[in-house]
């Protein structure tokens, strides 16, 4: 069976925040986009990884966590988000230089 993985897109400050302190959850504001990507008949849906990639080339940085859950929709920074929590990380991959 393929994987199911869940890829987000991150700035540059935003990947390099996550090298250097880790990281245990990603938000993603609660709009219809993310609400049918990360929701099935109101269930939160399963992921076996999350891909968060720094950039949209093929050769971006990439880093690979396991998945743990979503919840939400919680207010962050006064707008409502969904939480995408994080387990471990798996591998960190970076562009050819």
């Amino acid at each position: 069976m393929k994987a199911q993985i869940l890829t987000l897109r991150t700035c540059k400050e935003g990947f390099q925040d996550l090298l250097e302190h880790g990281c245990q959850y990603k938000y993603r504001e609660a709009k219809p986009f993310w609400r049918a990507r990360l929701f099935s008949d109101g269930q939160a849906k399963h992921f076996d990884e999350v891909h968060i990639k720094n950039g949209y080339q093929p050769d971006s940085p990439l880093a690979i966590y396991e998945f743990s859950g979503i919840e939400g929709p919680e207010v962050v920074e006064g707008v409502p988000c969904f939480k995408i929590v994080l387990w471990k990380l798996k591998a960190i991959y970076h562009s050819p230089s």
